[in-house]
């Protein structure tokens, strides 16, 4: 079933109002796994309306259409829609009844434009406007099913939801689904890896949409159990860069106060960013004990007490200082867990051994220390934000994990 949505309204062109309609259509139809193979947006004119919709009657079974219903002299639907489908207008004096009816109850008399959303094409079914004055109509010619609606989103989301969808009397399709959320690496990195890594069959399709902090993807298929076994395949692969939660800082607060535990940090890279973003949060003192930016490795060792020795042979950015930086920073302030964080933000201060983006962060616990290398990519800011966030994410982790876990 081929189905295409079509908005009209010099409005929608010009940017005065912003096109939802077709969003929320589409939104509906995928629960019975129908997706639109071309969303229009079309201003007032009527010959431009016309043509497309020569077009749309070639290519698909079902047109949706909403605005231009209303009763000025730019709304224009109704004309277009009659003559594409060669149908005559017929004056239909029982709409003009419901709209005299409705304007009565506002305390506005009828005027002679308002007998214009009574002309309908023949032979049409009417839908009901329950919200305003335009009703919609429905046409079914030659195997094409053109579906006229009134532009405002308050009387159309029910108009579709309430008749249209009884009208075509779809068959909602269970399709199971997993969301995976990603961060620290981009979209076509992303797709490329998955889909040379992980055995990905023709019943199980796969979405990727970009948020503004992560990139979202959509597992589907009409096999559960397939569904999570390409899910977890994907997770195995790319574990590192998964986030499960997208609010870590609100649930580690309620982790670490609803246990009694504290927290100190580590910062090289980031600036004291983690500490910032975690006293963003009203009521982090209840945990948060404080932090150290110890950017230079002068402070490193004089605040941090690490081995000067090491910061020679390993180098700042390394595993080990990091390991460092968390277990010190927890012994220094008696808190129960610590982070440390050290890489190359960039853009300058890479080399061959060690790029822009690679950073170590080191979460110590209660038993165990975990430590985890990352090579991200972006400006020095996303780097920044990324090193806290994977830093979150790795506490949390450990936070949930009895005996914590050592991945030295």
């Amino acid at each position: 079933m081929e189905v295409e949505i079509i908005s009209i309204g010099d409005e929608l062109l010009d940017g005065s109002v912003y096109e939802k309609n077709a969003n929320f259509i589409s939104t509906n139809l995928k629960k019975y796994n129908i997706t639109p193979h071309h969303i229009s947006i079309i201003g007032d004119e009527i010959l431009k309306i016309t043509n497309l919709l020569y077009k749309a009657k070639e290519r698909s079974d079902i047109i949706i259409i909403t605005g231009g219903l209303g009763p000025t002299g730019d709304d224009i639907t109704r004309n277009a829609v009659a003559k594409a489908f060669d149908l005559t207008l017929t004056y239909r004096e029982e709409i003009t009844k419901i709209i005299e009816k409705r304007l009565e109850e506002y305390h506005v008399k009828l005027t002679e434009n308002n007998n214009q959303q009574a002309m309908i094409p023949e032979g049409a079914e009417i839908l009901e406007n329950k919200y305003g004055t335009a009703p919609g109509f429905i046409i079914n010619k030659n195997e094409t099913i053109c579906i006229c609606m009134p532009g405002v989103p308050k009387e159309m989301k029910p108009m579709f939801k309430n008749q249209v969808l009884n009208y075509l009397n779809l068959k909602k399709v269970n399709v199971s689904q997993n969301k995976l959320y990603f961060k620290g690496i981009g979209e076509a990195q992303l797709e490329d890896t998955i889909y040379s890594s992980v055995n990905i069959p023709e019943e199980v399709y796969l979405s990727f949409v970009v948020k503004h902090s992560h990139i979202l993807v959509k597992i589907n298929g009409k096999d559960k159990e397939l569904v999570e076994t390409v899910t977890n395949n994907i997770k195995n692969k790319l574990g590192q860069n998964v986030f499960e939660d997208l609010n870590l800082i609100e649930s580690i607060y309620e982790i670490m106060k609803d246990n009694n535990l504290t927290l100190s940090a580590a910062e090289s890279c980031t600036g004291g960013l983690l500490g910032n973003r975690i006293t963003n949060l009203p009521g982090s003192s209840n945990y948060y004990l404080g932090g150290l930016i110890a950017y230079s490795n002068h402070l490193k060792t004089k605040l941090l007490n690490i081995d000067s020795k090491l910061i020679e042979s390993q180098g700042a950015v390394s595993k080990r200082v990091a390991v460092q930086m968390a277990e010190n920073i927890r012994s220094i302030t008696g808190s129960d867990y610590g982070i440390g964080i050290t890489g190359i933000a960039g853009p300058t201060g890479g080399t061959k051994e060690k790029p822009v983006g690679l950073v170590y962060i080191a979460v110590a616990g209660q038993n165990n220390t975990l430590v985890k290398k990352y090579n991200l990519k972006g400006k020095r800011k996303q780097i920044k934000y990324l090193s806290t966030e994977f830093a979150l994410k790795n506490l949390k982790f450990l936070l949930k994990e009895k005996g914590d876990k050592d991945e030295k």
